[in-house]
């Protein structure tokens, strides 16, 4: 019997990898290049669809890209380096938007999952005035709402800190801060690894908090739809496989970072990621936020409605969302 020869062939055209083959070696495949938190963010409705070969199944290929926070994934895409800004706060995602970054939101991964978790001798949220907290950056969502409790709540803080979230738990274990506000998982393994810390706040204080949204670069949302909708459809089809599968999630969750299921369990009890859609009432509240604390240039927000809608189309997520059932 003959031997057949098997040519491939890669093409790379516009940051899309397309591959040809001889008989058997599959149907055409992209590439789409992903921004995404470092691996102390909990990101398990992105992490399942990846696992699940569910991006695979729609012919996509990723290449993933990891950043410690959002500004600094956006300035990746600033720099037209992402296709896809995933896992991105809400507040660095519209303050990079206003600033001309090319981008479009399209869907929400998570809400809520901003804790604040403080030393034992710091008993209630109250207890932190004329502190020393920490949060994982000054452009960071975490930094916003951390302020926000404050005003609430009527206190001040000694002195905010600035840091890498992985190090805000050993500064607080060696009594240099007092309290953080941060992400999950990284507060529920600080709550269950370091002697007396605790939640003293475990959800922001507006209503369904808006947190991590998806942003796709602008031009490749315009000249790729077709992708766009299929990445929706993976992630979504993750997004799914959560809401109905709980106690699979927490085992996948405490594979995923190591950690004990007691620990998955809690981070996961923080934080909601089973609604695609944005909280728009939220998401005025921190935009109007950014203005006021001029972390948003006012002038370019005559109007916060239209501010809003220039940067923000969840049409596709919607109509991908009635298309796979996800309620």
């Amino acid at each position: 019997m003959k031997k057949r020869a098997i040519c491939c062939f890669l093409l790379v055209f516009c940051g899309s990898v397309f591959l040809f083959g001889g008989e058997g070696v599959g149907a055409e495949k992209t590439k789409i290049t992903i921004g995404r938190m470092i691996a102390t963010e909990m990101m398990v409705t992105f992490d399942i669809p990846i696992a699940k070969g569910y991006f695979e199944q729609e012919g996509l290929v990723l290449e993933q890209k990891h950043f410690i926070n959002g500004p600094n994934l956006m300035m990746s895409m600033a720099n037209g380096e992402l296709d896809v800004g995933c896992g991105v706060a809400i507040t660095p995602a519209l303050q990079s938007l206003s600033q001309g970054v090319d981008g479009v939101i399209v869907f929400s991964e998570s809400k809520y999952n901003s804790p604040v978790v403080a030393g034992g001798h710091i008993k209630t949220f109250k207890d932190l005035d004329g502190k020393v907290v920490g949060t994982p950056g000054l452009g960071t969502v975490h930094n916003t709402y951390l302020n926000m409790a404050a005003q609430k709540y009527g206190i001040k803080f000694k002195k905010v800190i600035h840091a890498k979230i992985t190090d805000l738990p050993v500064f607080l274990e060696k009594g240099e801060i007092d309290g953080f506000e941060g992400w999950e998982w990284i507060a529920a393994g600080t709550v269950t690894g370091v002697k007396g810390a605790h939640y003293v706040l475990r959800y922001p204080v507006i209503n369904n908090a808006e947190m991590a949204v998806d942003v796709f670069n602008g031009k490749f949302y315009r000249e790729h739809p077709e992708l766009v909708k299929k990445f929706t459809r993976a992630y979504l089809r993750g997004m799914k496989y959560f809401t109905e599968n709980p106690a699979e999630v927490i085992t996948f969750l405490a594979k995923r970072i190591d950690r004990p299921e007691t620990v998955a369990k809690m981070a996961l009890e923080s934080c909601k990621q089973d609604q695609p859609e944005l909280d728009m009432p939220s998401v005025r509240i921190l935009a109007q936020d950014a203005i006021e604390t001029q972390k948003i240039k006012k002038e370019l927000v005559p109007d916060l409605d239209k501010f809003l809608a220039k940067y923000i189309d969840q049409r596709i997520m919607l109509e991908v969302k009635k298309e796979i059932g996800l309620k």
